[in-house]
């Protein structure tokens, strides 16, 4: 088939492709050269190092069948094999690999089979054995990569092709560093090339360029379904779990793909073009691979101007907060407010923080600026507290970022800012998302219990969006929970939905913990908590987000709290 032979036509290994029944669909002119004397030996058994008699003759059943082995649902990886013919020919060694794979063309399912021959090496006696890597052997360093994309640009000038660049980004290579140490991972990196490598044409090119990322370049592209195909068969390849200290673990990539097409860049930016599409494909559920499009160059620009924007905004108070009340549902007096953090951008004016927060989080600037709206909130509260009547009994609750508790002297930084602002630790409430408990619940738990005994409450706020349980939650020293808004819409219609929400309500006070509802948006959704018996909520019934002086205005109107 035309799209297996520009996968694979030129590969330096015998490739083997079959479907469901075992037919040959392809079969490269290595796989026919080294079979060209028993053709169907591929379905005959294959004996193991063990074994010294003729595959041909082997009677059925006493050996392996490797296409049979792998349609079955078994993968193995660098098998050796002894290939004997019923001719008078020498017997040749092989090492075989085999994977099931999925390719989007006809028939789907199938078998794809590595062949080496590794004849010439046990005659030396220096084989590898079938586990050991072969190290970073086949891979050029960056200088080499990007001197070969240049090439390849150059050369598909002159050619109705393209050129392809490949970003490979290896996921949870960090978890097994954390777990097994440095060496283990760079160990499992080798493994990774080396599986690679066996899907390499001679005219294909890879690199590590650092960290958990490969590049791979891949000339003479006539369609972008070879190189979806091509991307399909290294999820193949890299799907069977590596050995890590005696440990399976599975392991994949996340895959970006730029094409030169008819705009021909230059190197770099065909290489930049590969890394957006990359970090596009880490946040994308499915395929596990991105293509690159023009409109990503204008995100990742957008997202980088955004960056040092930040930067300068943090340096330069740009920020400012706005207190959305919390009311006591059955007397709808204010009892607390939630500081909530707005961007007056010098060019775009008012941003809310669903523009900036993702890139504050994913680049860290979410640390000095969460920092800023705690001390913030905590200074204007007590500043209300010590010239309001009404806001002596109230609390600020002010959300917290993940990566602030993972800071070593978070404990520190707090109790530093209700000291500089004078407010008491009873009237602050820190919430935090679902997923930071769980996602650090080992580390976690003895910050938390730290954090409460100053007196601050602990709210974890968007609950049921995530694990959407509560059975972990008698392990963490918590107070409140805070009902996700999307849970009041049409609860008294969706009765799924209804029980969801009341058994979150009737098991959060088996716990001991306050219910707090978000979203209360329309009389029905207050309807709605008042029969769930929440005791407090917030939301756009009651009150928007106030400025401060707004704020101040609603509590002096407010007689009785």
């Amino acid at each position: 088939m035309d799209m297996y032979a520009s996968l694979f036509g030129d590969c330096g290994d015998a490739i083997v492709i079959a479907d469901q029944q075992s037919k040959i669909l392809f079969a490269n002119e290595k796989a026919q050269s080294l079979f060209a004397a028993h053709p169907s030996v591929l379905l005959q058994p294959l004996s193991d190092t063990n074994h010294t008699v003729s595959v041909v003759n082997e009677p059925e059943g006493a050996a392996c069948y490797p296409l049979r082995e792998v349609l079955a649902g078994a993968n193995f990886c660098d098998r050796e094999c002894l290939l004997q013919s019923s001719t008078a020919a020498p017997p040749t060694w092989l090492s075989i690999t085999g994977y099931a794979i999925h390719l989007p063309e006809p028939p789907h399912h199938g078998a794809l089979l590595l062949i080496r021959d590794i004849t010439a090496q046990k005659a030396s006696a220096v084989a590898p054995a079938p586990s050991a890597p072969r190290g970073w052997q086949g891979l050029v360093d960056r200088t080499a990569f990007m001197a070969r994309i240049a090439a390849a640009l150059e050369d598909a000038q002159q050619q109705p092709t393209s050129v392809a660049v490949l970003c490979l980004d290896v996921k949870r290579l960090k978890a097994v560093n954390d777990t097994f140490g440095y060496l283990a991972g760079d160990r499992l990196l080798i493994e990774i090339a080396d599986r690679l490598i066996h899907l390499l044409r001679p005219s294909d090119t890879l690199s590590r360029l650092g960290g958990d990322e490969f590049t791979l370049l891949i000339e003479k592209v006539d369609k972008t379904d070879n190189v979806v195909a091509f991307v399909a068969a290294i999820h193949t390849a890299l799907a069977p779990p590596f050995q890590v200290q005696g440990h399976d673990i599975n392991i994949d990539v996340n895959v970006g793909i730029g094409f030169s097409r008819g705009t021909t860049p230059d190197a770099d930016a065909l290489l930049r073009q590969a890394d957006i599409a990359m970090n596009r494909a880490k946040h994308s559920f499915g395929a596990g691979y991105c293509i690159f499009e023009t409109f990503m160059q204008a995100d990742a620009d957008d997202s980088l101007y955004l960056e040092m924007a930040l930067k300068r905004a943090i340096a330069h108070q740009e920020f400012f907060l706005e207190y959305q009340p919390i009311f006591w549902v059955r007397t709808q007096a204010i009892i607390g407010v939630e500081s909530l953090v707005r961007w007056h951008h010098p060019e775009q004016g008012i941003l809310p923080p669903a523009k900036f927060i993702p890139v504050a989080e994913k680049t860290g600037l979410i640390i000095p600026l969460g920092w800023w709206i705690l001390e913030e909130s905590c200074r204007q509260l007590k500043a209300w507290q010590d010239t309001l009547t009404n806001a002596e009994k109230l609390f600020v609750s002010v959300n917290m970022s993940s990566k602030q508790f993972a800071q070593t002297d978070v404990l520190d930084r707090i109790k530093g800012i209700l000291k500089a602002t004078g407010l008491a630790a009873t009237a602050l409430k820190i919430e935090i998302t679902e997923s930071v408990l769980i996602e650090n619940s080992s580390s976690i738990i003895e910050i938390l219990q730290a954090i409460r005994d100053l007196g601050i409450k602990l709210s974890v706020d968007d609950f049921g969006t995530g694990y959407s349980s509560l059975s972990y939650l008698h392990k963490f020293p918590v107070d409140t929970l805070k009902i996700d808004r999307s849970f009041l819409e049409n609860a008294d219609s969706d009765f799924e939905k209804l029980e969801i929400l009341q058994s979150m309500v009737h098991l959060a006070w088996n716990l001991g913990l306050e219910v707090v509802a978000e979203g209360i948006e329309t009389p029905r959704h207050f309807a709605q908590i008042k029969a769930l018996r929440c005791e407090s909520g917030q939301g756009f019934l009651f009150s928007e987000p106030l400025s401060t002086e707004a704020f101040e205005e609603v509590l002096r109107s407010q007689t009785d709290l």
